[in-house]
């Protein structure tokens, strides 16, 4: 392993494992998981698949696991730690720290101990508050708000909204015809009916 992959895996070990380690997250790889209870808080760094000899990016995806949720929205149960994308929410930091998509650059000419300090910065600043927040069913079931899917209305009903539930799928049903009969089915299985 050489060029860029070493650069980020030096980023890495200059204070973001040992923060995130520091924060109980086991890490495997590029990726670090805190179990709580059954549900996880899940951070994993992305190197961009265009990186090329000493120059390249990476971004950090953060999500935030709720097995209860999973579970009422039909996901299989997971055995083993979830990945990143089968998390219940998912962002990434660059979207919470400058509300658009961000990747950190790295090059030959980088100082990685800047580069490190900021992600860690960043990451202590927003990112794990970020995780932290989203167990919470109310916080989760908000940002949930404006996706028309099986999560976002097992959210609402488990935070005890089930109006708010209701009016999700009622939505879900206009905006994805298509998903209707599995709306439907969900509904029916959660004593709720349109």
């Amino acid at each position: 392993m050489g060029g860029v992959a070493k650069s980020i895996d030096e980023v890495i070990k200059r204070g973001f494992a040992q923060l995130l380690k520091g924060e109980g997250f086991k890490k495997s790889g590029r990726n670090w998981h805190r179990p709580l209870g059954e549900n996880w808080l899940i951070v994993n760094l992305q190197a961009s698949s265009s990186n090329f000899g000493e120059n390249g990016k990476f971004t950090v995806n953060l999500g935030v696991f709720v097995a209860a949720v999973a579970s009422m929205a039909g996901q299989n149960a997971i055995d083993e730690k979830p990945s990143e994308p089968s998390s219940t929410l998912r962002t990434r930091l660059g979207d919470l720290v400058y509300g658009r998509d961000h990747w950190w650059e790295v090059t030959a000419a980088s100082d990685l101990d800047l580069v490190a300090a900021d992600l860690v910065e960043k990451m202590q600043s927003t990112g794990l508050p970020w995780l932290e927040r989203h167990l919470d069913l109310s916080r989760l079931a908000a940002a949930l708000k404006d996706r028309p899917s099986l999560l976002s209305f097992s959210a609402a009903l488990l935070s005890g909204d089930r109006n708010e539930a209701t009016r999700r799928l009622r939505e879900a049903v206009k905006l994805r015809p298509a998903g209707r009969t599995h709306f439907l089915a969900w509904a029916s299985n959660n004593g709720i009916s349109l």
